[in-house]
């Protein structure tokens, strides 16, 4: 059996398989022809995978006609049901569920599974058991038990039947518990919207920044570029990368290694972060003047040039001051692009790399060659850039960076929250930590 408690049975707990806890239920099918975009007469929404989400999801539904009265009965999201991904191509997701905290007029998929406690028995909650689900280690065992078939990973009632489940004695323990981690989880859900909420002022004010400048009455014009049409400001030059001499080099070639040995080498992962970090990197023996040739500089700006995913193309970083404690240079598949700083900031070039209009031109720039996506120093050399006055630019730097720093705090606090949440489903549903009434 998976072991998924660590610790001795609590004093007050009972500890019983899933199966003689449980009443289970499955969810509907249907024919193709069956389906709605929208609600229509005799139609009704139906919960499939896509909604079962870290909570119910409703974004997205799809409508179903000529479902039977008798199906409706037996596929129904009432309250107290826990709705389960019960097969998926991807094993990670068996297991994953949430609770139906109030009665809908839904049904849910065949590929779904749903239990909630038996309710002659009286046991355990609704909630508990919800939770209770989302342990880790219960997760991890139905992940790694469901049963392949034709493809698609299918829940293996079987085995997970047969799990014990902890439970307090004390239903108003079990209350306490299921509430504590509600908290939890409603104080993880207000961090994720105002991650979402920030990074959206962020993105406003990238492409606001980069277009046409953070003034309220700013005059504009519209440019044309690669078949896209965008605002400009009339006070700006816009003039093509090459024009500002910039210079543009490509990354190492040689072998990483393991031994630390040589300097360290900035790979993709750094220029996919919004902000720069050093972090892990590996390590190439280079000869001396490769070495110093491409040893990087605050204010250098690295791109990825070549690779198989075409949303990275073009993606880009800019290197801050106070970073490089050693000598770092960068891999192949990246160009560094060195800038006169007196005329075009880093900073603000990343930044226009990063807009809208910036990945536009990567795509309509880049070309294709065995397999992978490839953006040369001579396309990046013709990029449409705006060019306001550093004194301008440092303005929208500092406006997006300071939205950027909203970002990132909020993802170190969402890290966090969930990281608490991860604490208290072991330790409290184990009966390791006892809630004080």
């Amino acid at each position: 059996m998976h072991a998924i408690y660590s610790n001795p049975l609590p004093s007050g707990w009972l500890e019983e398989p899933l199966g003689r806890l449980v009443t289970t239920k499955r969810g509907c099918t249907w024919s193709k022809e069956q389906e709605r975009d929208r609600p229509d007469a005799d139609t009704i929404p139906v919960i499939r995978i896509p909604n079962i989400q870290a909570s119910l999801d409703l974004t997205d539904l799809l409508h179903i006609q000529g479902v039977s009265a008798n199906q409706r009965s037996a596929s129904a999201v009432t309250k107290g049901w826990t709705l389960m991904v019960g097969s998926n191509g991807n094993p990670k997701r068996i297991g994953d569920s949430v609770l139906m905290e109030v009665d809908r007029e839904m049904i849910f998929a065949s590929f779904l599974f749903a239990l909630r406690p038996k309710p002659d028995e009286d046991k355990v909650s609704d909630e508990f058991i919800a939770c209770w689900l989302h342990a880790h280690r219960v997760h991890e065992f139905v992940s790694e038990t469901s049963q392949m078939t034709t493809g698609l990973a299918n829940i293996s009632w079987s085995a997970y039947r047969k799990l014990p489940v902890r439970f307090p004695k004390d239903a108003a323990e079990q209350t306490r518990i299921a509430e504590t981690l509600k908290a939890a989880d409603d104080h993880i859900r207000a961090l994720e919207e105002q991650l979402r909420a920030a990074e959206r002022v962020k993105k406003a004010i990238v492409e606001q920044g980069t277009t046409i400048g953070l003034g309220a009455n700013t005059k504009t014009k519209h440019t044309k570029r690669y078949g896209y049409e965008f605002a400009t400001n009339t006070a700006w030059n816009q003039v093509e990368l090459r024009t500002l001499k910039p210079l543009i080099d490509y990354g190492t070639n040689q072998s990483s290694n393991d031994q630390q040995a040589g300097s360290s080498v900035i790979a993709i992962p750094q220029v996919l972060n919004s902000r720069f970090a050093l972090g892990e990197l590996p390590f190439a023996e280079v000869p001396d003047r490769e070495r110093d040739s491409l040893a990087l500089k605050p204010h250098d700006v690295l791109v990825v040039r070549t690779n198989g995913n075409p949303s990275y193309i073009g993606r880009s970083t800019v290197i801050p001051e106070g970073v490089l404690d050693r000598v770092t240079i960068f891999a192949s598949y990246l160009i560094r692009i060195r800038l006169d700083e007196t005329r075009l900031r880093g900073a603000f070039l990343n930044y226009v790399l990063l807009s809208q209009t910036g990945r536009r031109q990567s795509t309509c720039l880049a070309n294709t060659s065995a397999g992978n996506f490839n953006l040369g120093a001579r396309s990046l050399s013709k990029f449409l850039i705006p060019l306001p006055t550093p004194e301008e630019q440092d303005e929208i730097i500092e406006a997006i960076n300071a939205a950027d720093d909203l970002v990132l705090d909020l993802q170190r606090q969402l890290t966090a929250g969930r990281r608490v949440k991860q604490s208290l489903l072991q330790n409290l549903l184990t009966g390791k930590i006892h809630l004080k009434t």
